[in-house]
């Protein structure tokens, strides 16, 4: 029984090791799209506009990135959920949501 109990154990400070180790890993954005019902990981190079507008919305839901070699990184863990980040690309797609979250003094207009 202490056997099991030490092997519970010694998995869930591995978890959490993992869990932790990942929320500080940074990975490169890159757009995800829907094509028919399945979500998929866009191939194309993110264009400059777009770019300012993933920052935006990436700001709006106070999404930590940075920049480095003209690419944004973001945390591993929020890269990992792509119906998040399916969601993202789309609101930095969407024209009248930009504007909107604008106006209402949500996120700054570009420059």
């Amino acid at each position: 029984m202490q056997n099991v109990i030490l092997n519970w154990s010694i998995s869930l400070v591995l978890l959490t090791l993992t869990v932790a180790c990942m929320s500080n890993q940074y990975v490169p954005y890159h757009p995800v799209i829907r094509s028919q019902d399945e979500l998929m990981v866009s191939n194309s190079a993110v264009n400059s506009e777009h770019r300012e507008n993933i920052k935006r919305v990436f700001d709006f839901y106070s999404v930590s990135y940075r920049e480095e070699n003209g690419q944004i990184l973001i945390p591993a863990d929020v890269w990992q959920d792509r119906e998040l980040m399916w969601n993202y690309t789309t609101k930095a797609n969407d024209p009248e949501w930009l504007r909107q979250q604008e106006e209402d003094g949500h996120i700054k207009s570009t420059p």
